[in-house]
């Protein structure tokens, strides 16, 4: 029974704001909720689990545990509004993990899903985690892709659902049939 290496790596990525308030959708930011996003950043820090799977080719993953989903639940049930805001600071978190690793990542690229297939399954079951067949794994705030980078939206598992690749093709929306 074949499986993938699994090696935890230590990444602790810095608050990118403009990732942020793109996922928050705001424009600017008090320094009052800078502070705060920044507390949250640090209590949830531990709780970022980040592992390579496989030597020359293979996986990256990371996800935030049960404790950061239980949180912002709670606080979403409280305060909608600030529910999104820490739903936004975990994706923020997940997102810097992969840009370092990945950097090839920029803010207009994607990190491809794999196709969920027998050994990476086994793999990161033996970590505790499932890969279910829609391609999710068992944590809210997570994600995994292929490792080195190898390619974006043309190797995801995900693309038919995509909300990216849902939009119309838009190249030729502005152009015009006159030639002058």
């Amino acid at each position: 029974m074949k499986l993938l290496k699994a090696k935890q790596l230590e990444v602790h990525p810095p608050l990118d704001l403009e990732t942020y308030m793109f996922l928050a959708q705001v424009k600017g930011m008090e320094g009052k909720d800078t502070v705060e996003l920044l507390s949250y950043w640090s209590k949830w820090a531990p709780s970022l689990k980040v592992y390579r799977l496989g030597e020359k080719k293979g996986y990256v993953l990371a996800y935030l545990g049960q404790e950061v989903d239980m949180e912002v639940d709670e606080i979403w049930d409280k305060s909608p509004a600030m529910g999104f805001k820490l739903e936004a600071l975990a994706q923020t978190m997940i997102m810097g993990v992969m840009r370092y690793l990945l950097p090839e990542l920029s803010s207009t690229k994607c990190a491809p899903v794999p196709k969920p297939n027998k050994i990476l399954k086994r793999s990161l079951g033996k970590i505790g985690l499932e890969f279910s067949a829609a391609g999710a794994l068992n944590y809210k705030y997570s994600t995994i892709t292929f490792f080195p980078y190898r390619g974006g939206c043309e190797l995801c598992y995900l693309k038919p659902s995509c909300p990216k690749a849902m939009f119309p093709k838009m190249d030729d929306i502005f152009k015009t049939n006159n030639p002058g």
